[in-house]
């Protein structure tokens, strides 16, 4: 193989990761905060169709199409198999916590995992309904069983999602969380521990607490972590089965729903991944095949140039 023609092959290598990386995961200007619609359903504890705790479901949401819901295994009857959430960030690659991929300490095989995007509903197939199977799940390094430090993943779908009016990608966050942000917590988790999931997803809107408030709660760690509540409402909390979601603000993914101490808890706030501290591991990440970094292509033409092949 001549020295150019390698050259060529190492360099359009490069240029695919570049591209890949960047093509889907740009961050939009759009810097105007998420506000609660106002065509909004309150949800009260006597219906369980609901998730967040003390969420509501609006007559249209428009954060619905960014959001994916993860099944593992054989499913009894369809959406009995719910385990967490995810969002779209390009058409073939979900962002999710880490612990939503491990089962009994052990990651979760790729193949016996499912997306479900186009829906709101969790138990009723639609027309704008997608599933695919995941090809391939690419933990954080660092992550953390126990103290699910680097709570992060990212899945490679076998194939591309259709996108249109009912789903979508959404931007990563391209810088750090500030306090009072007001942001939107969106799942099908359950309204208390260990109670029933819901079949439509809802919406609960909180607020970005400060560090000092987060740093009193069991399990916070400053590096990765951030932590969200209802200021006006603790009510309003992620719980079981939104593990992986988003929170969004200001139409970008903020944060990944990660752990908490039961679910809407007073003077106590849910943890979520800081996806803004591991905006590069998710940008190289996103890609749905493994390319050659830049660096590397480097290194392989300098050896080739050494070796004089």
């Amino acid at each position: 193989m001549s020295l150019v023609k390698l050259f060529c092959i190492l360099l359009f290598a490069s240029v695919a990761e570049s591209q890949c990386t960047s093509k889907k995961l740009q961050q939009n200007g759009n810097s105007s905060a998420v506000e609660p619609p106002n065509d909004l359903k309150v949800v009260s504890n006597s219906d369980y169709q609901f998730l967040v705790t003390g969420g509501y479901r609006p007559e249209s949401n428009n954060l619905v199409k960014h959001v994916v819901s993860l099944r593992k295994g054989k499913e009894g009857n369809f959406g009995d198999n719910h385990v967490c959430g995810g969002s779209i960030i390009t058409k073939r690659a979900i962002l999710t916590a880490a612990h939503c991929v491990y089962e009994l300490n052990q990651k979760i095989k790729a193949w016996r995992l499912s997306v479900v995007a186009g829906t709101p509903k969790r138990l009723v197939k639609i027309n704008t309904t997608q599933i695919v199977r995941v090809k391939r799940i690419r933990v954080h390094p660092r992550f953390k069983k126990r103290t699910l430090r680097n709570d992060l993943a990212i899945l490679i779908m076998e194939k591309e999602l259709s996108m249109g009016d009912s789903t979508d990608t959404i931007s990563i966050a391209n810088k750090n969380p500030v306090a009072g942000l007001n942001c939107t917590v969106i799942g099908w988790g359950t309204l208390l521990e260990l109670g029933p999931l819901p079949d439509e997803v809802v919406n609960g809107d909180m607020q970005i607490q400060p560090k000092s408030f987060c740093e009193k709660i069991e399990g916070f760690r400053a590096h990765g972590m951030m932590c969200a509540s209802s200021s006006a409402n603790y009510e309003v909390d992620s719980c079981q089965g939104d593990s992986g979601g988003p929170l969004i603000c200001d139409e970008k993914v903020y944060g990944i729903v990660s752990f908490g101490f039961g679910c809407g808890e007073p003077n106590n706030a849910g943890i979520y991944t800081d996806v803004y501290h591991y905006h590069d591991w998710i940008e190289k990440n996103s890609c749905p095949e493994d390319v050659m970094s830049l660096p590397l292509v480097l290194l392989l033409l300098i050896i080739y140039l050494h070796l004089g092949l």
